[in-house]
């Protein structure tokens, strides 16, 4: 189990920090809510949306080792690209829609967002951002209202978790459902991955080999591949398809893709495109699969962050709390063989602490710059 470190002093002036930008508000009431949890506890945010059903909010925020701390940015209208902030990990503009949340992850805010998936606005953001996530769709945990996306796709919106540990994740979707989601150790697990020479990363890498260069590390006995033609899979319409032939027609239990560097070489965003060459230009190469249709399926889907900027492995499973925990199981797996580079860890990953300055060290009156943690109007 991951525990925080940092106090709650600390997160606090770091998200005073980051207010107006990937910070909307911070909870005003949480000096007084954390007195009703349990000793350690984990910090979350939750995107600035109407449409995360409140009971899925109460669940969490009334679990004792949770305490709600943060309202995350979101992109503008939903759009896959937020052009407000910038991306801590590969420099470039911020990949939406549940873009705040990552961000607040990595500066040591908060400990696990919440946000919502239509195309790919949890999976996307936190692969970015080198942090694992899920979306679970495939356990029935839907936003308020269906939406039209920017390519004319009618969708449902399903509510997603992005943290530093997969067993955060697990733990978190596990309190909204009631359920360990445990995987049966005596099944075995039929899972699809892409074929060899179908479908190359922006890199020019081959998707299959990626795959297996992570599969060969792990312990298979308890899987049965099945290699598929995975061509086009960057058009969302061919990526929907091809799930549904996945988990239906060859029964699959899980589909196993490798992808990113995501809005890297290109940017995944569907507006530029209505601008000629130049915005179709713009948008190749962003390194977006089956993460931008996995929740249109009404599939579970689980990402995990690989040593390679802005990249991860996706695992989509079919629908069920079962299929959830099998995703789950191999996503721990996958987690446990990846090794992030040292400084990566160092700088984002471990405690981190308020370093800065104010006025108390210099004139010790009462003032706005009081230490936070004597205050009720945070």
């Amino acid at each position: 189990m991951y525990y925080p470190v940092k106090n709650l002093n600390d997160r606090l002036k770091l998200a005073k920090m980051e207010l107006g930008k990937s910070v909307i508000q911070i909870n005003p009431n949480i000096i007084d809510a954390v007195k009703e949890k349990n000793e350690q506890i984990l910090y979350f945010g939750v995107k600035n949306t109407d449409q995360i059903p409140s009971m899925i909010i109460e669940k969490i925020r009334s679990n004792p080792n949770y305490a709600w701390l943060t309202i995350d940015k979101a992109s503008h209208n939903g759009r896959a690209i937020d052009t407000d902030l910038m991306n801590p990990v590969t420099y470039r503009a911020m990949t939406g829609s549940s873009s705040g949340g990552p961000i607040n992850i990595l500066k040591g805010i908060i400990d696990f967002a919440i946000g919502t998936d239509g195309g790919g606005s949890v999976l996307g953001p936190a692969m970015s951002c080198q942090l694992p996530s899920v979306i679970g769709a495939g356990v029935g945990q839907f936003v308020n209202n269906k939406k039209i996306s920017t390519d004319g796709s009618e969708f449902t919106g399903s509510v997603g978790i992005i943290a530093k540990k997969v067993s955060i994740l697990k733990d978190v979707l596990g309190c909204v459902l009631g359920d360990e989601l445990q995987a049966d150790p005596k099944r075995n697990v039929k899972i699809v991955i892409p074929k060899k020479g179908s479908i190359h990363c922006p890199d020019g890498m081959d998707m299959h080999d990626r795959i297996m260069n992570h599969l060969t590390k792990l312990d298979c006995s308890d899987y049965t591949f099945e290699e598929i033609d995975m061509a086009g899979i960057d058009d969302r319409r061919i990526g929907i398809s091809t799930i549904e032939k996945c988990l239906k027609d060859v029964n699959a239990d899980l589909i196993l893709t490798m992808e990113g560097p995501v809005d890297v070489y290109g940017y995944g965003e569907t507006i530029p495109q209505y601008f000629g060459n130049i915005g179709i230009d713009l948008t190749k190469n962003h390194g977006k699969y089956l993460l931008r249709a996995a929740n249109m399926c009404h599939a579970t889907a689980v990402t995990v962050p690989t040593s390679m900027l802005a990249s991860g492995i996706l695992i989509i499973a079919k629908g069920g709390a079962k299929h959830a925990g099998y995703a789950f199981d191999l996503a721990r797996k996958f987690e446990e063989s990846i090794k992030l580079p040292e400084v990566w860890k160092r700088c984002f990953l471990e405690e981190q602490q308020y370093t800065g300055i104010n006025f108390n060290q210099y004139d010790p009156v009462d003032s706005d710059f009081l230490d936070i943690s004597t205050r009720r109007d945070v």
